[in-house]
Formats: C-alpha cells, structure tokens, sequence
C-alpha cells in the first residue's frame, strides 16, 4: 500500500533540511486543507442511528487522534475519494477527528523508533501490512491493547480468534476490525474476451480456477515481441506462495515456525519456476526495476498485462486512481482469488488483518480505542456496512458481480486465511524471506527452489530462533 510516496519524500528532505529528525513531530493539516467531505444523508442517518445505538460511551479528555503513516486515513487522496462509515461515526460520536502524521513506506520504522524515544508518539498506526507484530512489540514501538479494549465483550467476540494470532505473552497488540484479503487476482474482461480465454470468475465458480488452468493461460498470453506479459506487480509470488496453503513463516501454538522446507510449499515455488522459465513476468530489471509504466495497473487496460496480483485496495478507491485497470463503470474490470492447485482440501486465501495498533506512550489510547470500537460497530451493523459497498456501486462503479465477488472473497479469508509473519519479526528476517519467496520468479535470474532452501533454510532459522528469544524474553 505505497501511497504519495514523492509527496512524502519531499516533505520528509524538507524537514531534513531545517534539521529535524522526522516530521513526525509537528502533525500535518493536510487533511484540513481539502474539502471536508460528507455521506449523503441517509446515509448519515444510518451513522446517526448507529451512534445512538452506541451506549458505551467514552469520556475522551481530546477528540483528536494523531495517525502515523505513509497515507492519509482521512478521504484526501482525490476529489472522488468517498469517507468512510467508521471515520464518520467517529466524527458523529465524538466529533472526533485524526491528524496525519507523514512518513514514507522506506523509513516508516525508523522514524516512528525516533518520534517514541523523543517523547513525542503518535497515537495510532496501522496493521494491514502484516509488518508490525511482533517486532513493533518486541522493540517497545506498541502499546498492548487490552487496558483500552475488552475483548470479551459483544463488540470484539467473533473478531477475537483472529486478535489472538497477534499476542506477546497473554497481552494483544493489534485492535483487529477483520480479516482481509491480503491479495486478488484483477483482470480486464475485455482482454479475456479479446484473447478467447474463459472468463476466470466463471471458472471459479465452475470450480476449473486452478494454478493449472492460470498457468495455461499465462503460457498462452505472453509474447515478448508484442510486450505482452501475463504478469506484473509487487505481489505475484507472495501470493501465489501463499496460495499453497502454508506460510513461510508461521505462527503455532504461539511461537514463529520457519516453514520454507515443507513440500507444500516447493509444490507452489516449483509451479512459481515454470512460470518464469517461460519469463511470463514483466522484466522490471530491463526497466530499472520499476512496473510498466511505472505505476501499478498499467498495461492492464491496454491489454498488455492479463493478471494484476495486488489488494483490493488498488480499486476499492476513486475513479481517478483505478483508470490503469480499465473503465471499471463499464464493466471492464473484475477479479478472482488467487488460485491453488487443483488438488487442494480448501481454497486458501493469502490474508491480512484490518487493524490498528496504539503506540507507546501515545498521547490519547482512549481516543485510538475508541474510534476502533467504531469501525467494529460499522464493520458489524448491516446498514453502515452496506454503506461502504453502496460507495462502491454508485461512486466508484462497480458491478453487482464484483460485490458478490468480493464477499465470497471476504467469505471464504475468514474461514481459511493464510497469515504469514515474515514481514513483522525483523527487517533482516523480511530481508531474507522476501528474497527467498521472490527467488523462483526472479526476471532476471531465477533459481529452483531446492536451491533456494539450500541457501536460505540454516540463516531463516537462525533468525527465528533469535526472535523467539526475543519474544520469551519481552
């Protein structure tokens, strides 16, 4: 979720300039400075309804909330970006409001470690990157959430297995709002239509969405001389890895697992080496290392690129900014879970939490607690829910057959997620995992994956055993 990384940049060199360790310290107004932005009024009224439904009330000594990150929380990253229903009930609850704290995705750790040692922490960050825990905790950076929030109540039960995969000790680390989709398969259905293939959501539902029958047709697709490659993105191999079933790295029974030599695992990495053997990935190391076009989605729309594995993040958004994927008003644009192997007892989804976590010696927990008990109130209630896909359909254009997609989707993470951990234990362990995952579809220079565990399995082990210390040690 790389977003206004060259806004953020500059305004991170400028602090840099006048001496200042991190912006961090200062929050910044930018969200004061667009539009204030306003749900229709039924739709506010189902806000109204919900928050006077909302009997366990707060007394908050500041409704304002600061929210470190390298993008805004807030609806400003475009003129058609809609609000949310949990930022307006905060809003109608509490009056509430958060300020951005700006950091870029590069320095987002270093700069948050500068800004708690200095006395002067934000309040909140998020957890949907899967890059937080265990180290934000283990490094002192988060705050358990337990004196704030009471898991045994109504409002966080169904949630609450999912919040127990984020403990140190018996304390919590992560308010989780859901379980998420960490990545889908977008397509544009004219490019399907235009090259003869089955429609891939067809084929999910007709049970034939396979690694086999997705390998066919990226074989099929690709052709160099035309520029045409089936894939391209940041996501490929962590989900299509995922998809197996099994994490690289793993929680059980509440301790880390290194799980690079299970042969699950090598199923999915040895389909992963086909693929590039037939070099069916852009060659981002002909481009600078850098997606075609240099942003996320190109080529999708022009019919260059067959498959975008990203969040839905990347047209859960305005108009303005999902144009690369195609006219998504005019149904050119749709999705399907990444697929597993034919022969697979589930259809496992790489998955994510949505979820929030409160930093050491924030300023205002009971404020980031409660504005999680409103996006759990919004994420439970039916109306406030239907908001969000209703912004879909008549703002942001999506077809009937996308929502039913993506709750199936949604559906089907919440009974057979894949978390995997190697992002949030250390940046040497993320280092190490992601070159070891990335190592079959590497463009410009793949390996096996008998080659890869050779080369990785003693140091991932090392690495996992050093956190676990860690952890029993905290």
């Amino acid at each position: 979720m790389k977003k206004a990384k060259s806004v953020i940049a500059l305004t991170l060199a400028l602090c840099t300039v006048f001496g200042t360790v991190s912006c961090g310290s200062v929050s910044d107004d930018s969200s004061s400075k667009v539009k204030e932005k306003k749900l229709k009024e039924s739709q506010q009224e189902i806000v109204q309804r919900l928050a006077n439904d909302m009997t366990d009330v707060r007394e908050l000594e500041s409704n304002e909330i600061s929210w470190f990150s390298h993008w805004d929380i807030n609806p400003t990253e475009a003129e058609d970006k809609e609000i949310g229903a949990d930022l307006a009930l905060f809003q109608t609850k509490y009056n509430g409001k958060i300020n951005w704290i700006q950091t870029t995705w590069e320095t987002k750790f270093d700069d948050l470690a500068s800004l708690v040692m200095s006395n002067n922490s934000p309040d909140f960050i998020g957890a949907d990157d899967m890059d937080v825990f265990p180290k934000g905790a283990i490094k002192q950076m988060i705050e358990p959430i337990d004196d704030y929030i009471d898991l045994s109540k109504p409002l966080w039960t169904d949630i609450k297995p999912a919040a127990d995969k984020f403990m140190l000790g018996d304390k919590h680390y992560v308010g989780v709002i859901r379980t998420d989709p960490a990545y889908v398969f977008i397509y544009n259905k004219k490019t399907m239509e235009d090259n003869g293939y089955d429609d891939p959501a067809q084929m999910f539902a007709d049970g034939k969405w396979n690694w086999d029958t997705f390998k066919e047709m990226c074989l099929d697709f690709t052709d160099a001389e035309s520029d045409k490659y089936a894939l391209d993105g940041w996501y490929y191999e962590k989900a299509l890895q995922q998809s197996s079933g099994v994490p690289l790295i793993g929680i059980t029974d509440g301790k880390l697992v290194n799980n690079i030599s299970d042969p699950t695992i090598a199923k999915a990495q040895n389909m992963m080496y086909e693929l590039q053997k037939n070099s069916v990935v852009y060659p981002k190391h002909e481009h600078d290392w850098k997606l075609r076009g240099d942003a996320e989605g190109s080529g999708m729309a022009t019919g260059l690129t067959l498959f975008y594995p990203i969040g839905l993040w990347a047209i859960e958004n305005a108009p303005s900014t999902t144009v690369n994927y195609g006219d998504i008003s005019k149904g050119e644009v749709m999705f399907v879970p990444v697929p597993c192997s034919a022969d697979s007892d589930k259809q496992y989804i790489p998955s994510r939490v949505h979820g929030f976590c409160i930093v050491k010696n924030a300023a205002n927990p009971e404020g980031v607690a409660a504005f999680l008990e409103c996006c759990r109130a919004a994420e439970l209630d039916e109306a406030a829910h239907q908001i969000t896909l209703d912004q879909y359909k008549n703002d942001y254009g999506w077809t009937d057959e996308m929502l039913e997609m993506r709750d199936t989707i949604y559906d089907l993470s919440a009974q057979n997620p894949v978390f995997d951990f190697e992002q949030g234990v250390s940046p040497d362990l993320n280092s190490i995992c992601d070159t070891a995952i990335r190592g079959t579809m590497n463009p410009q220079e793949s390996k096996t994956w008998t080659s890869v565990v050779q080369e990785n399995e003693k140091a991932i082990d090392y690495l996992v055993d050093e956190a676990i210390t860690s952890m029993e040690q905290g």
